[in-house]
């Protein structure tokens, strides 16, 4: 039997669902395959809107004890969660990448031991302080559009780092070392269309709950679900917070307004798209009349030129015929004259 749930490609669908502790556990740790000890939401965003391009991002970021479950070693990481339905670009991602490595608060405590000097006594004493040590960040991006440039058709991406050697060689143990964990990220990117029913592995099955092939006939803001009722309990439990949703007035009413947003978020990105290949055009064209400007200009110049000299040497001819005619001259000697120097002053002007 289908089950109706709220479509969480939607902002308000989706924060529902991660507010519920049980249905975040189940998404992150599919997601990260780990075992989540621990989870704390430490922000509650809501959606970042940005009218001037019409971009719209959930962010959330959790604090998690997670347990690796082949090793059994347990670690505390940030994991900074982003959800885009529009085409988003990339630098307000790194921009709240950067503010997550730059942020004081996450961070662990540990006590060490150490040497201070004591300020009253002036002798150098040992002491038991307290120091932070960076968490290592876990970046989920889930986007409701695929990569722009080229076709990747991959639903889930990770990029975890991979360190090498001079040699290439791997380098497994400096994963575990604080400072490497502090200073890179692991990335993980869901592709939301490319998501279909009837997934073979448990990763994408759990991530069915996005999968559009869903939606239900009469409104795009729900999914019918396929025999929900024979699913797995972990998928139930995801899903659980999507079905109160259908019921919960004031979600339907936000995720309509978030209907119009995006219908008019859209026109506004086509309209400036749009206007954006009109100017670019009537920069080409600027452009197009300057050089045949500037061209226009060095031919009137050549031509100035020219005509300069073709009345110098009309001066020199008029001054020549003058000086044949008072050396007594004949008029057939003159014409001769005329005709050579006007063959002259052809071959000159070509």
């Amino acid at each position: 039997m289908a089950q109706l749930i709220a479509n969480p490609i939607y902002d308000s669908a989706f924060k529902y669902m991660m507010q519920n502790e049980r249905a975040a556990t189940v998404l992150l740790e599919n997601l990260l395959d780990k075992e989540i000890l621990k989870l704390d939401i430490l922000t509650n965003d809501t959606p970042i809107i940005e009218e001037k391009s019409g971009v719209r991002i959930l962010r959330l970021d959790f604090s998690a004890k997670v347990k690796d479950k082949t090793t059994g070693e347990t670690e505390l990481v940030t994991i900074e969660l982003q959800k885009s339905y529009l085409d988003t670009e990339i630098m307000r991602f790194r921009t709240y990448l950067g503010q997550q490595y730059s942020d004081a608060n996450k961070t662990d405590t540990e006590m060490v031991d150490t040497w201070r000097k004591n300020k009253k006594t002036g002798q150098v004493e040992r002491v038991t302080v307290e120091k932070h040590i960076p968490l290592h960040i876990v970046a989920i991006y889930i986007l409701g559009h695929t990569f722009q440039e080229i076709d990747i058709p991959k639903p889930v991406i990770y990029n975890y780092p991979d360190p090498r050697g001079i040699e290439k060689e791997p380098v497994p143990d400096i994963l575990k070392t604080r400072f490497f964990r502090g200073i890179t990220h692991d990335t993980i990117i869901v592709q939301i269309p490319y998501l279909k029913r009837n997934a073979k592995t448990k990763l994408e099955q759990m991530l069915e709950i996005f999968c559009q092939d869903y939606v239900s006939a009469n409104t795009e803001q729900l999914l019918e679900i396929d025999d929900f009722d024979n699913r797995s309990e972990e998928f139930r439990d995801l899903a659980r917070p999507l079905v109160y949703a259908v019921s919960d007035p004031q979600v339907r009413k936000v995720m309509t307004v978030e209907d119009e947003m995006s219908i008019h978020f859209q026109n506004v990105k086509y309209v400036t798209d749009e206007n954006e290949a009109l100017h670019t055009m009537i920069e080409e064209n600027r452009k197009q009349l300057q050089e045949k400007d500037s061209q226009l200009q060095e031919q009137q110049s050549q031509l100035q030129e020219k005509d300069s000299q073709l009345q110098e040497k009309d001066s020199q001819l008029t001054l020549s015929i003058k000086m044949l005619s008072e050396l007594g001259a004949s008029p057939e000697q003159i014409a001769e004259k005329l005709k050579i120097s006007v063959a002259i002053v052809k071959r000159w002007l070509h």
